[in-house]
Order: C-alpha cells, then sequence, then structure tokens
C-alpha cells in the first residue's frame, strides 16, 4: 500500500505539473494573439515602460526574476548523501552487525560497544566532513558566481537603465541588441532584421526570425504552442543579430522554460572524471567482494570460529574500502576553485578542474587575448590609399546611428571622429533605418536623411563582402564602374595595410536607395565604394611570454578567429605562433572530416571562420583525442565552447558567452589563464595521490591478512582493530588536498587514466606484503616467544598475551608502513630529501604514526587486544621501515621505466 500512496502522490504532482504549464502556455498564446493596445491594457504597461515604484510592486507582487527549481537539494537530502555511499554502507552493516553480536546476544559479562562505536566515529567523521566540506564549496560557487553580473537594458522612468535580470517584471519594456540573452518570456512590439536561437527550447539548429506583427488568424488557430509564434521570445534564447524592443508578459517559473525546469535540473550525465573515480571505487569494492568470501572461509576452517571469522572477513571490506574518497575529491575540487578565485579565475563548474588541468590545446580568438583589446584608428583612406577624411565622415555616420551592438572598431571611429570634430553631424542627418550587423553578411547599413531630403545608405564592412554589393567606386576623384583592374588594385592596397597588422573595413553609399522608404538587406546592391579604415590592434606585451610558459606546460595554442588571415599572421607571428600553416573559412568548408582531423595537428591558425567552422575545428580535434579548452567571449564563440572539454569566457563578455562557460577570467589574459592551468594540475595530482596511494596500500595490507590466516592460528589483527588502523591512516590523509607537487609534474598535463590504477595497485601494493610477512615471523618466532616464554600453545605460554603482543606488533608496523606510504607515494622523488610533502601532510602523519604507536601503551589499547610491545620491537621495526622505503623507491623506478610515469 505504501508504494500505491507514493504513486499515486508523483501522479498528483505530474498532473499538477502538467495543469500548470498548460496554463502558462495559454497564457502566452493569448498574448501572443492580442492586438498591442489590449496587451498592455493586459499588463498595465505602455510603450515608455514602468516607473519604479510599479516596479516595485511587481517585484512584492510576482517575485524576483529567477528559476525555483523544485527539486534543488535540501540540506537534508545533502546531509543523507554525505553518509550514504557504497563505502558507508559497508560500514553501517558492520556495526549493525558487531552491535548485534557483540552487545545484543554476548554474555552480560563480554558485552562491548567498542567496534559499533569505532564503526560509527568513522562513517560520522567521513560524512561530516564532506557534509561541512561541500556546504562551503557550494557557497563558495555562490559568492563566485555572483560576481558574474547579468544585466538587461529597461525603460524606467522612461529612461533606459541597466538592471539586473533578476529585477524585471512583467510590464517592463526591454531593450535588445546581438548577444544578449532573453530575460524572461517577452512579446516583441518593434523588431528589425531580429534573428533569435531557440535551440535551447525546440532543438532547432537555426536562428529564428521573429516579428512585431500579430501572425495571421489561420496560422494562429494552427498553433498549438506559443513557441510556434513569430511575435514570442523566451527566456534562455539569444539574440543571433538584429534589435528589438519588447514587453515582459511572464517571470521566473512562470516562464516556459521554468515550466521545464525539473528536466532542466535533471543530473548532467558522469564526466570522465566522475567515471575514472567511480570506477576506481568499484574496482576496489570488486576486490572486496572477491577477497571477503576467501578470507572468511580459511578463518572459518583454520580457526573454527565463524563468528569471529564473519566479523573479521567484514573488517577487510572495511580495509579494502576507500571511505574517505568522496570527501577527498570534495575537498580537492572546492579548494581549487577557491584558489583559482584568488588568481581571477571563477570556477562555474567544479568539475571543470580537472578538464582545466588536463588541456593540452587551447582555442583562443585573437581580438583582446593577444591582442591589447584597444582598437585604434590608424588610417581613412580612398581606394588608392590617400588620406580622406569624407570616408572617415561616413564611417562616424554608420557607427553614430547604429543601435546594434557597437563593437571596437565603432568605438574607434567615433572617438577619432570626435577629435576631427564630428560631433556635430548628429544635428544634421536624422536616422531613417537600420539594416544590422550579422555574421553571414559581415556588414551593417543606416539609412539617413539630411535637412534637404536626401536619403543615403552608408554601408560598412568587411573587405570582400563589400566588393560583393558595390558596383562602382570613387576612383581617382571620379565615380567609376568597378573594374576587375581597380579590384586588383583595391586588393593589393589592403593587402599591404594587413601585412603591417592592420584591420581593415570598407565603406560605401548609395543615394536614394529605396523611392518606395521600405529598406532591406535587397538594398545593399549597386553601392558606390569610397574607401578603407584601418585599424591597429597592437599585441599585448604578455603574450608572447604566456604562450611560451603554456608551450613550456604541454599546452599548445591555436587561433581561431574570425578575422582575416593577414592581420591574424602578423600578430601570430609578434607572439610567437607558429603561423606558416593557415586554414581558412572557406577551405574547412569542402574539406572532409577525415582530412580535417589531418589539418588540424599540423595547423595552429584558422582564419575567417564562422562560428559553425569554430565548433567543427573544436570537435575534430577533440576527436583526435586532445582535451581542448576554448577561450572566447563573443556570441559566436559560444557554440565551440560548449563542444570543448572546457569553455573559458571573460567577466566582460556578452551574456551567452558566460553562461556557456565553464570557468570565467576576471582579466582577459593568457598570463590568468596559465595560473589556472597550473592550480587545475595542482588539484588533480592531489586526488590522484589519494586515489593510487590508498588503492596500492589497502590492496597490499589486504593481501598480507590473506597471507596471515592461512597460516597462523589466530587473527593476524582483531575486528576493531583493523577499523582503528583505517581510521587513523583515513584522518592523515585529510591533509593531502594541501600537499605540495612537484614542479615536473605540473609541465605535463594529465588525462585521467583509469587503467593505470589497476597496474599500479598490483605493482607497488605487495610491498607491503613483504614486510608485513617478514613481521609476521619476527612476531610469531621470536618477539612473542620471548616476552611469552615460549612458542604459541606451548605448556605454561599464555596465549592470549602471545596473540595481543603479535597483533599489537602488525598494527604498530602497518600503521607506520600505511602512512609513510604517503610520503612515498606523493612523489616520484627520494621523499624527504629531494622532494618534501607541505606541513599539513608532515603534521598529520606524524600525529597518526605517533598516536598509533602510543595506543598498545595505553588502557585503550589493552581493551582493543594489545599488550605494549618490549623495546627490542622498536629497533626491528626501524630496519623493517628502512628496508621498505628503500624497496618502494627501486620499484618507483622500475616503475616509471616499464610504464613511463608514476603519478
Amino acid at each position: 500500500m505504501k508504494f500505491k500512496i507514493t504513486e499515486n502522490k508523483t501522479n498528483s504532482a505530474m498532473i499538477e505539473k502538467n495543469k500548470k504549464k498548460d496554463k502558462i502556455f495559454e497564457n502566452l498564446l493569448q498574448f501572443g494573439l492580442l492586438e498591442e493596445e489590449n496587451m498592455f491594457k493586459e499588463l498595465k504597461t505602455n510603450s515608455k515602460g514602468l516607473t519604479g515604484e510599479d516596479a516595485e510592486e511587481r517585484i512584492n507582487e510576482y517575485g524576483h526574476n529567477e528559476i525555483n527549481y523544485s527539486n534543488e537539494v535540501t540540506w537534508l537530502k545533502k546531509l543523507v548523501s554525505a553518509f550514504i555511499n557504497p563505502f558507508s554502507v559497508v560500514l553501517i552493516i558492520l556495526a549493525m552487525v558487531s552491535f548485534f553480536t557483540d552487545y545484543i546476544i554476548a554474555a552480560p559479562e563480554d558485552r562491548s560497544l567498542i567496534t559499533a562505536i569505532i564503526i560509527v566515529t568513522m562513517v560520522t567523521i567521513s560524512g561530516a566532513l564532506r557534509f561541512i566540506q561541500e556546504g562551503r564549496s557550494n557557497k563558495a560557487g555562490e559568492k563566485l558566481k555572483a560576481m558574474i553580473k547579468t544585466t538587461a537594458t529597461v525603460f524606467r522612468n522612461e529612461n533606459n537603465v541597466e538592471i539586473p535580470i533578476s529585477d524585471i517584471v512583467p510590464g517592463d519594456v526591454i531593450k535588445l541588441t546581438a548577444g544578449d540573452m532573453i530575460p524572461a518570456d517577452v512579446r516583441i512590439i518593434y523588431s528589425k532584421d531580429l534573428f533569435i536561437s531557440q535551440s535551447s527550447m525546440t532543438g532547432e539548429s537555426e536562428p529564428v526570425e521573429k516579428f512585431s506583427e500579430l501572425p495571421q488568424a489561420t496560422r494562429a488557430k494552427k498553433s498549438l504552442s506559443p513557441l510556434e509564434l513569430e511575435n514570442l521570445a523566451f527566456m534562455g534564447t539569444n539574440v543571433i543579430s538584429g534589435i528589438a524592443m519588447a514587453v515582459v508578459i511572464t517571470t521566473g517559473n512562470d516562464t516556459c522554460i521554468g515550466t521545464m525546469a525539473d528536466a532542466i535540473t535533471e543530473k548532467r550525465e558522469a564526466t570522465s572524471f566522475d567515471k575514472g573515480v567511480n570506477s576506481v571505487s568499484w574496482l576496489l569494492i570488486r576486490f572486496m567482494m572477491c577477497m571477503v568470501p576467501v578470507v572468511f572461509i580459511i578463518n572459518g576452517v583454520t580457526k573454527g570460529d565463524w563468528l569471529q571469522a564473519f566479523l573479521f572477513a567484514l573488517s577487510v571490506a572495511v580495509g579494502l574500502t576507500p571511505e574517505m574518497l568522496p570527501m577527498i575529491v570534495t575537498t580537492n575540487l572546492a579548494k581549487g576553485a577557491v584558489m583559482m578565485s584568488k588568481r581571477k579565475t571563477i570556477v562555474k563548474n567544479l568539475n571543470a578542474i580537472q578538464n582545466f588541468g588536463a588541456m593540452n590545446i587551447l582555442c583562443t580568438d585573437k581580438t583582446g587575448t593577444l591582442t591589447e583589446d584597444k582598437i585604434i584608428l590608424e588610417r581613412h583612406l580612398d581606394i588608392s590609399g590617400n588620406e580622406d577624411i569624407r570616408v572617415l565622415r561616413h564611417g562616424y555616420l554608420n557607427s553614430y546611428f547604429q543601435t546594434g551592438l557597437k563593437n571596437l572598431l565603432d568605438v574607434a571611429i567615433l572617438e577619432h571622429g570626435d577629435e576631427e570634430g564630428f560631433s556635430n553631424l548628429n544635428t544634421m542627418y536624422e536616422k531613417v533605418d537600420e539594416i544590422p550587423f550579422d555574421f553571414t553578411r559581415r556588414r551593417m547599413s543606416v539609412v539617413l536623411e539630411d535637412k534637404n531630403g536626401k536619403t543615403q545608405l552608408i554601408t560598412k564592412g568587411a573587405v570582400e563582402e563589400m566588393l560583393a554589393i558595390c558596383r562602382f567606386a570613387e576612383y581617382k576623384g571620379n565615380v567609376e564602374e568597378l573594374t576587375d583592374e581597380i579590384k586588383n588594385e583595391i586588393l593589393e592596397t589592403v593587402d599591404e595595410l594587413n601585412a603591417y597588422g592592420m584591420r581593415v573595413v570598407a565603406v560605401a553609399q548609395k543615394t536614394n536607395p529605396s523611392p518606395e522608404g521600405v529598406f532591406s538587406i535587397k538594398d545593399e546592391s549597386d553601392m558606390v565604394l569610397m574607401g578603407y579604415i584601418g585599424f591597429l590592434d597592437p599585441p599585448k606585451e604578455t603574450s608572447a611570454d604566456a604562450i611560451k610558459a603554456l608551450h613550456e606546460y604541454g599546452v599548445e595554442v591555436k587561433v581561431l578567429t574570425g578575422d582575416n588571415e593577414k592581420v591574424t599572421r602578423y600578430v601570430c607571428n609578434k607572439v610567437g605562433i607558429n603561423a606558416n600553416n593557415i586554414l581558412l573559412g572557406s577551405d574547412i568548408e569542402t574539406m572532409t572530416d577525415a582530412d580535417l582531423k589531418i589539418s588540424v595537428e599540423e595547423t595552429n591558425i584558422f582564419a575567417k571562420l564562422s562560428p559553425q567552422q569554430k565548433s567543427r575545428v573544436v570537435s575534430v580535434l577533440r576527436s583526435n583525442g586532445h582535451v581542448v579548452g576554448f577561450m572566447g567571449d563573443g556570441i559566436n564563440d559560444a557554440p565551440a565552447m560548449r563542444k570543448a572539454d572546457v569553455g573559458i569566457s571573460v567577466d566582460t563578455a556578452v551574456d551567452i558567452a558566460k553562461e556557456s562557460a565553464d570557468i570565467i577570467l576576471l582579466e582577459k589574459d593568457l598570463m590568468v589563464l596559465e595560473r589556472g592551468v597550473i592550480e587545475g594540475r595542482k588539484t588533480f595530482a592531489n586526488i590522484i595521490k589519494y586515489i593510487k596511494m590508498t588503492a596500492s596500500s589497502n590492496f597490499g595490507n589486504m593481501f598480507s591478512v590473506l597471507v596471515a590466516c592461512a597460516f597462523l592460528p589466530f587473527l593476524p589483527m582483531l575486528p576493531v582493530q583493523i577499523l582503528v588502523l583505517n581510521l587513523i591512516y583515513d584522518i592523515s590523509c585529510i591533509s593531502i588536498p594541501w600537499d605540495n607537487v612537484d614542479t615536473e609534474y605540473l609541465k605535463k598535463p594529465r588525462k585521467w587514466d583509469a587503467s593505470s590504477i589497476g597496474s599500479f595497485m598490483r605493482f607497488i601494493g605487495p610491498t607491503s606484503s613483504v614486510f608485513d610477512i617478514t613481521t609476521y615471523l619476527l612476531m610469531f618466532f621470536v618477539i612473542c616467544p620471548a616476552v611469552c616464554g615460549g612458542a604459541y600453545g606451548a605448556p605454561g605460554v599464555d596465549n592470549i598475551l602471545f596473540m595481543s603482543l603479535f597483533n599489537a606488533g602488525w598494527f604498530v608496523e602497518s600503521l607506520w608502513s600505511q602512512t609513510l606510504v604517503i610520503h612515498m607515494i606523493r612523489t616520484p622523488k627520494i621523499p624527504f630529501i629531494q622532494s618534501r610533502a607541505s606541513l599539513p601532510v608532515l603534521t598529520l602523519t606524524t600525529i597518526a604514526i605517533s598516536i598509533g604507536t602510543i595506543i598498545p601503551y595505553t588502557a585503550f589499547g589493552k581493551m582493543m587486544g594489545m599488550a605494549a610491545m618490549p623495546p627490542i620491537y622498536f629497533l626491528w621495526l626501524a630496519t623493517t621501515i628502512l628496508a621498505y622505503m628503500v624497496l618502494v623507491t627501486l620499484l618507483k623506478k622500475l616503475y616509471i621505466r616499464r610504464y613511463g610515469q608514476f603519478l
């Protein structure tokens, strides 16, 4: 019945969600079909927007424009997940069994809760640390994300103001330009060549053009979804090109994307990093599942006490279980994120740190990354290469009157024009229309009318695209037809400017372009080419050093740009990037994937790329086995950032680029990226250290247990002793995230290789078993007989004391070897001499060894069934540990020679 009740509750919840979704969709449909005047009445607003007081009232009524996910993880769920994992379940089962056998069914004089208490302590420490650390990392992540502000332009009190998206309310009138994310579900009230990417909502790969007009009646009747209406735009989509004005209909959870919140927040597919950690965990659990039955049967047969054999077998299971693994991984990632934030790097996705460190190819745009991102207008020339102020004036008018996204070229034109005294030109002209920039045409136009009623279309854009729409040219003082001879002269002049690192934009005009007064892309034809404007974006002084440093760390830099190849080659040569091979977008378009796979390995510069071509290059590099990072800040970079292993952006990027990024730099400089790569590799190194040292030492210890079970007449260590040993070792491992990492290790990118864990376990793990066995022999045949006055089982020998002394001797030796393995395995070098651990690691391991050594001499040790060892034991212990360290050092060299790496 409980299942049915739960099922009914689930169905009811789904029905309610579907009802809410239907209601929201119906509401949007109605607003999409209303006349504009009626729509404004319904929303109690107008084309001038809201007042500040209205907005405050509506925030109180509708709440902030934020999606509150229904499946957001509560603190209770986080608490449960911190304690419930495969390893903790094993421990909890062991605690329950111990409580039952040692307390419930035991005789009153034999009752003991020590084992159960120790197990619960282990689970509590591991779970509590994980819960606290994850809480800290989440808070750190929230603080870091809060540094990234996403805003929108709205009309408040009849003024344009930038406000946080969360403060937008129904009835707000917003302005949209290329690069903006749609901040809420909106109705378009004015648009000009507005193209919106709805792929996040509908899966359509091509942008959709939106209009302010009402849909046709027949089409409206067929529209079953508001997503089909061309006058509606939706939260989470983004503007590819064009401009628009829109009124907000719904916000937050009442939006279309809000109805999809549950689906959007479904658990992400496991990354290679997640899969790697899980594969190691289950590898150890499989070892446990194989060894535990063997240990149980051998002990039961040889000792005859099946209950004790069962408890010991479960203790072996605990010994093989890396119960601190989730906490160690989380702590490493959280610490890495905090350290990277101090180095001007914000980590939005913690798991991206591993990909950041593993990255061996960085794809980046040129402008602002390799260059100063400060465009200087150097030349304004006619088509013959002579200075011409008219070219600058027309370029100024185009940049001044455009309402789209003003780029750095526009800013440079306006600044230079103001210096030439053009600031009063705006009073002499009135804008009639505009044809916004898009990445296909690579140009933009404005239509202006002067005081005399003369209409003029002024266009500026990339030289090749401008030549394609020009039929005439101002050549040597006359307007002449654009012949092939003149075109060749133009291209030679442009090539010469490009060779000096200048980016060239052509300027053209056309008088009285459309007698009907309706303007579109079709009017960009039969134009008169006036000349060109040359811009210089000098390389950053730090770029050459940063690229050299990244190369030293095994990261190859490839430039993917929409700019032309000549300017790109000039900049790349200046900063030390091999510019011998260049692939153009037109070349890539005709290449098969097989050909491109070969070419991308030989090429460092990709020029004149479209957004789709950038994305394709990144995909091909990944398919070749590389870990690829893509750094971008524009609309055209978002697809490639999503394709990359790690998307990198900057805090000044457009909204869609920031939302697509895993990592955001607070400074657009490759030197910042280099520091982030180093921190990412440190984080990954310390995770791998813990996994390999724990896997190998646990495997070695349990192999020793298997040998002991077969040959000793008693248990080599009691279950409670194994638990305490494991607890002490685990606590010493808490310091691993703060350990030092060898400089040599940081020089190469490291990919996750789960197969190396198994080989490491088999190669290094049994090393400790050699000395465990020598300790068995020493204790069984030398020290215990000397203290007890004879061999085990001999007349007059206290067998209980014999066993207690033996257990204590192996407990201390095992703790020393298991804890010192941290220092041995953390580096391929000689520990303490060539490579020293950090102070936290040294401190905790020293404390762990000291506590473990003292335990047999305390009352607590006696309660656990241990006896004090004679002083001569420590002489043998010192010899054993020294020999162990020498052997591990030799085996490390053999392992590196065979496998080519250590960690």
